[in-house]
């Protein structure tokens, strides 16, 4: 039987990584902050949790007694939403913890390591280093991405444990309880207002959860060691065709809101990534296309 560690387990993909090793067989250690966290989502799961907190993660190998692990899914991240993404101070926290995170998996024995990257990592990572840019403050939790990817490969390297990490693109599902944009326009759709959104003429790539548990696992089990992987649907395309969508499912009597206001964020530019090499190494392919995805979220929002 395979055996792996998930930090961040209770969390909205995390909950899904862990009913995937589940259904697949794996005996699971899921790592959660605290006993006040709400672990209902992982009742009647076959597993073992383990409380620690990021902040004590150097601590987690004292809590297991057992070693050899097949893999180390480091899923745990403070201020991943909201305006603590701003906050510069914990962002590079984060940083240093996911490097503490990839040495207590050395600790333990744990063949791989996988971290959950972003695509905002894509989005600033070459315009930051651009003369005149000037990146908004919300440009930090990427630069906390950023350096834990990095800084994380090296500990890994140090220690001869497999690297492999994973640039999520924007993803949305039941059981997502943020503000996401998927969320935002579904409920203002359903509320009969419209949206201020800019024209969605920059390119976008939407992945139902569950298919980022998937490709989570297909890494961890298949992907190669050193190697970064783009994770989403794989079909980018205007913003806007994903806005008509959900406005087309949700209310398609009210105006999308397009073109109300500016965009002044940073483009992806999806030709230089290669969107394919996660299918190549390993075999991925999603299942969950766009319209059932928002149809899945819709339906479980409704029932709320």
């Amino acid at each position: 039987m395979k055996k792996a560690i998930i930090t961040g387990a209770n969390g909205f993909v995390g909950r899904y990584l862990v009913r995937e090793l589940v259904q697949r067989g794996y005996e699971l250690l899921c790592v959660v902050r605290n006993e006040q966290e709400d672990i209902r989502c992982l009742d009647g799961l076959n597993i073992q949790v383990i409380y620690c907190d990021l902040r004590d993660i150097t601590e987690l190998p004292k809590k297991i007694c057992q070693r050899k692990f097949d893999c180390f899914y480091h899923l745990a991240w403070a201020g991943s939403s909201g305006n603590a993404r701003m906050d510069y101070g914990l962002q590079l926290l984060n940083a240093k913890q996911s490097a503490d995170a990839a040495r207590a998996a050395w600790q333990l024995g744990c063949k791989r390591f996988v971290g959950a990257g972003s695509v905002t990592e894509l989005m600033f990572g070459e315009y930051l280093k651009q003369d005149g840019s000037m990146p908004e403050m919300t440009a930090c939790y990427a630069i906390g991405k950023i350096a834990a990817e990095y800084v994380t490969k090296c500990v890994c390297t140090e220690y001869r444990i497999d690297f492999l990490w994973g640039y999520i693109s924007n993803f949305y599902g039941a059981e997502d309880t943020t503000k996401n944009f998927i969320n935002y326009l579904i409920d203002e759709y359903s509320a009969g207002h419209i949206p201020v959104l800019t024209s969605g003429e920059q390119k976008a790539d939407f992945m139902y959860v569950s298919d980022v548990a998937r490709a989570l696992v297909a890494m961890g089990e298949k992907g190669k060691n050193n190697c970064s992987y783009y994770i989403g649907y794989g079909e980018p395309k205007p913003l806007k065709e994903f806005v008509l969508k959900v406005r087309n499912t949700v209310n398609p009597s009210i105006a999308a809101g397009l073109g109300k206001k500016p965009f002044r964020g940073v483009d992806i530019d999806f030709g230089k990534l290669d969107i394919g090499k996660l299918r190549r190494d390993t075999g991925f392919v999603p299942i969950v296309n766009f319209t059932e995805g928002i149809k899945k979220t819709l339906e479980w929002r409704n029932l709320q």
